[in-house]
């Protein structure tokens, strides 16, 4: 079995520093089980502070239901995983607003966290998930410095975020090739590499 060249999909474009609110996306060769064709929603970024976002297109195995069972809606809600950092933590993105008290407004129109009876009202009362909250457990982290080496190794590529039903909505492998054409022509190379990344 032998591996794959990684210069055939390298694309060595320099990368800026990723403000809140755009997207990392993982060039195909990161094997890793959480970051594996991931699309990193980036929530902070600072350059002496380190830098807090979520995967937001891998599922976890749990439906809410399943994690919290005093939710009774009748959809099958899933979950998903946002990354290695303290996985038992569930946050939530959410269109919600003002429906959900103590919720913070990190983009136009897209929420993160507030109360959880909110939440769960909303649900039980018949209100939909689908396309307005996205369930996350845990997050992705990294220290001073760390994502920039990432970056200056061409690990991953930033790119503006799309709206919010992108990021409520986005799933596996469907939501990664979306993210790789956000970031144009030169990146098309990465759509032609399967996630499977060995031949024999």
């Amino acid at each position: 079995m032998k591996f794959i060249d990684s210069e055939i999909i390298s694309v060595n474009i320099p990368q800026p520093d990723p403000a809140a609110g755009s997207i990392l996306v993982a060039q195909p060769l990161i094997s890793d089980k959480y970051f594996h064709r991931s699309v990193v929603y980036i929530l902070d970024h600072s350059a002496d502070g380190g830098t807090m976002g979520f995967v937001i297109n891998h599922e976890s195995p749990f439906t809410l239901s399943e994690l919290f069972p005093a939710v009774n809606s009748s959809d099958s809600i899933p979950v998903f995983i946002g990354g290695p950092v303290h996985p038992e933590r569930l946050t939530y993105l959410h269109t919600l607003g003002s429906q959900i008290p103590e919720s913070v407004q990190i983009a136009p129109g897209l929420f993160v966290g507030g109360n959880f009876n909110a939440i769960n009202d909303y649900l039980n009362s018949g209100g939909t998930a689908v396309g307005t909250i996205r369930f996350l457990l845990g997050y992705s982290g990294w220290e001073t410095s760390q994502l920039r080496s990432e970056l200056d190794n061409f690990d991953w590529a930033v790119a503006p975020s799309p709206d919010a039903n992108f990021l409520l909505t986005a799933d596996g492998e469907h939501a990664w090739r979306q993210a790789v054409t956000l970031l144009g022509p030169d990146y098309r190379k990465w759509l032609l590499f399967p996630p499977k990344v060995t031949f024999n």
